[in-house]
């Protein structure tokens, strides 16, 4: 198996392989991989011009698997599977064929959005918990916000569970 590098990251539609969409007699080691279906521009992206092709993709594929939506690894393959990602390239060449990998970059934006979303919501429960007459009046006596409102929430990105 050979590998090639495409140097940048790229907007691509990616559909997870599935055997009666991509072939049944393939190596087991593309089983678990996103397939390129196309890739865009950013302007592409932005001016919505992608969204009718990614529908009739979907149309293509559903009437491909029809009601079948039995995958070799997975429980239930669902139109969930084929999305607009941000992606790194890579072009296998397995058995003579080129086969187009995305590895999937925007789950990590997914994470971070993810984290800053408990984050900002902490903070605005601290605003709105200094904003009472209570807490002002705490203040205002005391030059600090009592002992609860004090620490005001910090982004973290913690990947260790």
């Amino acid at each position: 198996m050979q590998e090639h590098d495409q140097p940048t990251y790229q907007l691509a539609i990616c559909e997870l392989y599935h055997p009666l969409l991509h072939g049944k007699f393939v190596r087991k080691d593309i089983y678990n991989h996103f397939l390129i279906y196309t890739t865009y521009e950013a302007s592409e992206f932005f001016d919505n011009s992608y969204k009718s092709e990614e529908a009739s993709f979907r149309r293509r594929q559903s009437r491909v698997l029809g009601l079948n939506d039995t995958h070799p690894t997975l429980r239930k393959y669902t139109q969930h599977y084929i999305r607009m990602e941000i992606v790194q390239y890579h072009i296998l060449n397995v058995d003579g064929y080129r086969y187009h990998i995305a590895y999937l970059k925007t789950f990590w934006l997914r994470i971070v959005q993810r984290c800053w979303k408990k984050v900002y919501k902490a903070r605005q429960d601290i605003i709105k918990k200094r904003s009472t007459l209570q807490a002002l009046r705490e203040r205002e006596h005391t030059g600090l916000w009592s002992k609860h409102l004090r620490e005001f929430p910090l982004f973290r990105l913690n990947l260790k569970h």
